[in-house]
């Protein structure tokens, strides 16, 4: 049986200096069959010439290049309507990834299957920090679980994007992008809605993902108190997407196979 493809979507905003390590663990994983989608969201410095040179050297990388700087969330937009994979995956510029992640990853969901694979995380800051023992077990987790786990403000589910794997038939089906009217938070937003449409749920405590810690990114200039009313008022409207949907019962009880 081939493997199935994977779209790794990965938005870019003036990153020229952190980019090539990320884009070179992408390019290094022993899992082959990718669909490397970097999208540059009119960056002002030399991304755009750092993606350019990335294409030339591996044909599995296509480029995005908006025409005006709109936001995270349009840029993942952009990379989402261009995904082709069975299995979609995020990656932050300015991160990286072991190289045996996305194999690993693939089996599990493939083992299930699951419709969505969650996994813990290091965090480089500036090198990859010690995670605790009980973060290596995996399991088979509940919807509430998940939505438990990925809105908790600690832990290793967490509400972000690129420790978790997704299933591109899930996010058709229901319609999922991103809102470009959020600010902040809009990966947890995005992982509620789909939480909400899947079935299947995972944890692999394979940890195998670097985030990396910059004092210039937009989460960290903004501060603590800063960011608390953006973050308030997703949570607001996360609540009420997942109370709304148990109300109405139109989440999914029972697991379904999802398409391959």
């Amino acid at each position: 049986m081939p493997s199935p493809l994977v779209s790794v979507v990965v938005p870019i905003y003036n990153l020229a200096p952190y980019l090539m390590r990320g884009v070179n663990s992408l390019m290094n994983q022993t899992y082959r069959n990718l669909q490397l989608i970097l999208v540059d969201d009119h960056s002002t410095d030399d991304s755009k010439t750092v993606i350019e040179q990335a294409a030339d050297q591996d044909p599995r990388i296509e480029p995005i290049y908006l025409p005006a700087n709109r936001g995270v969330s349009a840029a993942r937009n952009a990379g989402l309507a261009q995904a082709r994979g069975l299995y979609v995956a995020f990656m932050d510029g300015d991160d990286w990834m072991a190289p045996h992640l996305i194999a690993r990853f693939v089996a599990a969901l493939e083992a299930g299957p699951y419709d969505i694979l969650v996994s813990p995380f290091y965090t480089d800051n500036p090198t990859p920090g010690a995670l605790p023992h009980r973060t290596a077990r995996s399991k088979v987790l509940s919807r509430r679980q998940f939505l438990s786990g990925m809105l908790a403000p600690v832990g290793y589910l967490r509400g972000y994007l690129w420790n978790k794997f997704y299933r591109r038939s899930v996010i058709e089906s229901a319609h999922l992008q991103f809102d470009e009217q959020v600010a902040l938070m809009e990966d947890e937003l995005f992982n509620t809605q789909y939480a909400l449409a899947a079935s299947r749920f995972y944890y692999l405590g394979e940890p195998a993902y670097h985030h990396v810690v910059r004092r210039d990114s937009t989460t960290q200039s903004l501060g603590v108190i800063g960011a608390l009313p953006k973050q308030l008022a997703a949570l607001w409207r996360i609540a009420g997407l997942i109370r709304t949907s148990y109300q109405t019962g139109t989440v999914p009880e029972e697991p379904v196979r999802s398409e391959r």
